[in-house]
């Protein structure tokens, strides 16, 4: 929604929050709304320019609506720099993979690994995720660098389990975009690689966020696809959304990732843990799996095994590197 002047946000705003009901439906509108002025020019273009530019902040934010401001424009060409390099990173080979292991308790055996992009600039060094995936998700790029990063990663896995036997991780976690699950052709895409990689479906998990398939649609239709396949889907970083347990009902998930959130402070009586345990009541009553991320401290880690959690993932056991340690014998966990 572009909008060149303020008038009363809140009543326009009030309009799309109940949902709608169509036929035996009801559908979700979402708006976000960009508000320009015409401070310094008379130009009817550049007005709409600017809130249009708004409106893409207010969407990136997630708040209902933003005025424009002219930080709002240095930001927007600091994106478009920023793509440039990253395309020019794409073709130059400067991005790599990392994995950061899923581990069992209280054996200690490294069950699977998350696929984790990183980007290493010859000029800027190393450019964190933070920065470069919203870039990535806004231009477009991110179609193209997580289809590499899923290649890599089904690759590796194959090599691992190849060379390393049974030592070798179950599984490997691919994070897949809100741009990614909303293309029809995704799950051919997944088919086609786990064929190339001579990797079964079984090992392949899917990480989606709740915002990326909050708004259902061919998101949905996708992740139905793959779990067709025989692909696990995981809900990352589970909590922390607007409607959490209501995707519960419409997304076809298989395991619940536990947001850091509720883990930092889970040695502490307190509201985190009387959520954390809530959690894993949820998972367990369902049938789902649950996997407690930002796992950094032994106590954290019996913590949570004493809540019922068996699937820990977080420094603790392992950065993200390019080849893990499989082998966390030395390592000190829930016992």
């Amino acid at each position: 929604m572009l909008l060149t002047e303020s008038g009363d946000m809140d009543r326009i705003v009030a309009t799309v929050h109940d949902p709608i009901r169509v036929g035996d439906h009801e559908i979700l509108l979402v708006a976000g709304a960009g508000v320009g002025d015409g401070t310094g020019t008379s130009d009817p273009a550049e007005v709409l320019r600017r809130a249009g530019v708004a409106m893409y902040a207010a969407k990136r934010t997630g708040e209902p609506y933003r005025s424009w401001s002219p930080a709002m424009d240095e930001r927007a060409g600091q994106n478009a720099r920023l793509g440039a390099q990253m395309r020019a990173g794409l073709d130059d080979g400067q991005f790599r993979v990392v994995y950061q292991p899923i581990v069992a308790v209280p054996e200690r055996r490294v069950v699977a690994v998350e696929a984790l992009v990183r980007w290493d600039h010859p000029d800027r060094g190393p450019i964190s995720p933070a920065h470069f995936i919203p870039v990535a998700e806004q231009n477009g790029l991110i179609v193209e660098l997580g289809e590499w990063i899923l290649v890599t990663a089904c690759r590796q896995l194959a090599r691992w389990r190849a060379e390393l036997g049974d030592r070798a991780p179950d599984k490997v976690s691919v994070n897949a975009s809100a741009r990614q699950l909303a293309r029809p052709g995704f799950a051919a895409t997944v088919t086609r690689v786990l064929a190339d990689a001579g990797l079964p479906a079984r090992c392949l998990t899917i990480e989606v966020t709740e915002t990326a398939v909050f708004e259902g649609g061919q998101a949905i239709t996708t992740l139905h696809e793959l779990r067709a396949l025989g692909v696990r889907i995981a809900l990352d970083d589970f909590g922390t959304g607007h409607s959490s347990l209501r995707l519960l009902q419409t997304v076809p998930v298989d395991i619940l990732k536990v947001d850091k959130l509720f883990v930092d402070h889970i040695t502490e009586a307190g509201r985190p843990t009387v959520i954390a345990r809530s959690l894993i009541q949820i998972s367990d009553g369902l049938g789902l799996t649950a996997v407690a991320e930002g796992v950094e401290t032994a106590a954290q880690a019996e913590a949570l095994y004493r809540l019922g959690y068996r699937l820990l993932q977080g420094y603790h056991f392992g950065r993200p590197v390019a080849e893990p340690d499989f082998d966390l014998t030395g390592v000190r966990a829930a016992a």
